[in-house]
């Protein structure tokens, strides 16, 4: 596959940025030594690479529950990627996550350059590339109003902690479109789901769709901005109507 037809893969991506990433996957496969990327990529890029046949040593480093992932050569013990811990010490205020994204990123650093960012209680999990986290931890100590601690952690000594519980449920649905599954998800009416999916604020497998009628199909991950992330199951059956009994899994 030449450059050209590699970025033509990848039509929701930057087209600089997938022809960077082809360059370095081409230098990768000459090298004998351990190699990465240096940026993160999402489930959208790093699938397909996944399945190209010409990068076949090509291997993705990150846990399954991660969104955003780096590509490697020639793995070896070290790892790249360490956690840094934040703790808001302002316990009337509390942080979400986009002021946690928005404070990293008005560092300077841009959003490829980081990872996914876990939330649990007050804290919050940043996963990064280790050459990045000293200036991080040095320089980052207030977010908004709150004042936040800062803690670097060995990435093995943290990232199982990390992992997301999945809660099941089943539901009943007419069919599998995005405006009906979404209604579902966030509890909401349909009109509501059609709405959230026009203001962009609906994502599949980390892809923004505004495609109100497309397909979902078992493995997806849905994303509803201020709802929650979730995983569509297995269709389980249908209901003497002809509707589908599906299992969904929320991230919690």
């Amino acid at each position: 596959m030449d450059k050209s037809g590699f970025i033509k893969t990848f039509t929701e991506e930057d087209s600089y940025r997938m022809a960077k990433l082809f360059e370095s996957l081409e230098r990768a496969k000459s090298f004998n030594f351990f190699y990465h990327t240096d940026e993160f990529y999402t489930p959208g890029v790093w699938n397909k690479i996944l399945k190209m046949k010409e990068y076949k040593e090509i291997l993705v480093m990150g846990e399954d529950f991660f969104e955003r992932r780096i590509f490697a050569s020639n793995v070896s013990s070290e790892n790249p990627l360490a956690i840094i811990e934040i703790e808001n010490l302002d316990t009337q205020t509390e942080l979400a996550h986009r002021d946690y994204l928005g404070a990293i990123m008005s560092m300077g650093i841009l959003r490829e350059k980081f990872g996914d960012i876990f939330l649990k209680d007050v804290k919050a999990y940043l996963v990064i590339f280790k050459e990045m986290a000293d200036y991080i931890v040095s320089n980052l100590n207030q977010i908004g109003k709150c004042s936040v601690r800062m803690t670097l952690h060995d990435y093995e000594d943290k990232v199982l902690f990390l992992k997301p519980n999945l809660v099941k449920r089943e539901a009943v649905i007419a069919s599998l479109r995005l405006d009906v599954v979404v209604a579902e998800l966030a509890r909401t009416s349909r009109t509501k789901s059609l709405e959230m999916i026009q203001r962009g604020l609906v994502l599949i497998n980390y892809n923004e769709t505004r495609d109100k009628a497309k397909e979902i199909k078992e493995g997806d991950t849905i994303t509803v901005r201020k709802k929650g992330k979730f995983k569509v199951g297995e269709i389980i059956g249908t209901t003497q109507k002809g509707n589908l009994r599906i299992a969904f899994y929320k991230f919690e």
